[in-house]
């Protein structure tokens, strides 16, 4: 077994120096193209420490081929979402299947009934979801999911930054092939 023991705890009043503290964890402005453009904010910007609410489509993976109910011409959609930090837990997740025209609600898949009996929170907990939505037949179908927790719904399209970080734009899957 291995056993690890804490020697110290360090608590500053400002934020570490270290390098990577310093460097990543950063959401740059719009307006920062390259590295030379972000030398200017390194020192300016808090460090991130929360990450937004997101979802993600887990079946059917992009570019598959699924078959749609013959009863309502639904197919299953199942993934994950998870809150924006402190604003969880997830209140909603919600499916398209024809680009957000329409958005059906997916089934948040509940955590064991005993959660609040052991005192536990689900305020940082990542939830699993399912849904049947109605794709219409045919090849080069999307799907799409947006979450929402206790603050926000997760966007179409960001904000954009030259890192990437933070990404929070639907779950997609593309280029299904409906039957």
């Amino acid at each position: 077994m291995l056993k690890c023991r804490l020697d110290t705890i360090t608590v500053h009043p400002h934020e570490s120096p270290n390098h990577y503290q310093r460097r990543d964890y950063k959401l740059l402005p719009p307006t920062c193209l390259d590295g030379a453009a972000a030398e200017k904010w390194w020192a300016l910007l808090p460090p991130l420490m929360d990450m937004p609410v997101n979802s993600v489509i887990g079946i059917p993976a992009s570019a598959s081929r699924v078959t749609a109910s013959s009863t309502d011409g639904t197919i299953e959609v199942a993934g994950y979402a998870l809150p924006g930090g402190r604003n969880g837990p997830v209140r909603r997740v919600e499916v398209s299947g024809d680009e957000g025209r329409t958005w059906t609600d997916a089934e948040i898949l509940g955590p064991p009934k005993d959660v609040e009996e052991m005192g536990l929170s689900l305020k940082w907990a990542w939830s699993l979801w399912r849904a049947r939505v109605r794709v219409e037949k045919g090849s080069g179908r999307k799907v799409w999911s947006r979450a929402t927790d206790g603050r926000d719904r997760q966007p179409r399209y960001p904000e954009w930054n030259w890192r990437g970080l933070a990404y929070n734009g639907y779950g997609e899957v593309s280029g299904l092939v409906v039957e």
